[in-house]
């Protein structure tokens, strides 16, 4: 199968499967979206194709993912405010600040290194080196 084939066949499988109100264990309200958002970044990039998230999604996943302890982003950027560039977002204190598109700082967020060349600020070669990246 090939990599559009696969694409489209995921893409599917999210369509098919996001009206239902089963989760996995453990997983919140918000971890779905979480999960559509980041897994369809994971797929597309590496294709080379741009999957645009909508600044409400992002913004709640955003700050689900700051605020959850299952993803680790709070100790990843402790110490650090998080701002998005391309909307009216942030989070998090600190004498470090990471900028960038909502969407980049989403993945490392979730700990991908997939995002980290489009951040700047002082916090970013801490956030990049804690993630290997860099």
């Amino acid at each position: 199968m090939d990599k559009d084939k696969i694409f489209f066949w995921l893409v599917a499988q999210f369509r098919q499967t996001a009206g239902s109100p089963r989760r996995a264990l453990g997983a919140g309200p918000l971890d779905p979206l979480v999960d559509v958002l980041v897994h369809g970044q994971d797929v597309a990039r590496p294709l080379g194709r741009v999957r645009e998230m909508t600044e409400g999604p992002v913004m709640a996943a955003l700050a689900h993912v700051h605020d959850s302890s299952f993803y680790g982003a709070r100790k990843r950027f402790h110490g650090t405010r998080l701002v998005a560039t391309d909307l009216d977002w942030s989070a998090g204190e600190g004498p470090d600040e990471v900028r960038g598109p909502a969407a980049d700082l989403l993945l490392p967020a979730t700990g991908r290194v997939t995002g980290l060349a489009s951040l700047s600020g002082s916090g970013a070669q801490r956030i990049a080196a804690r993630l290997g990246g860099r």
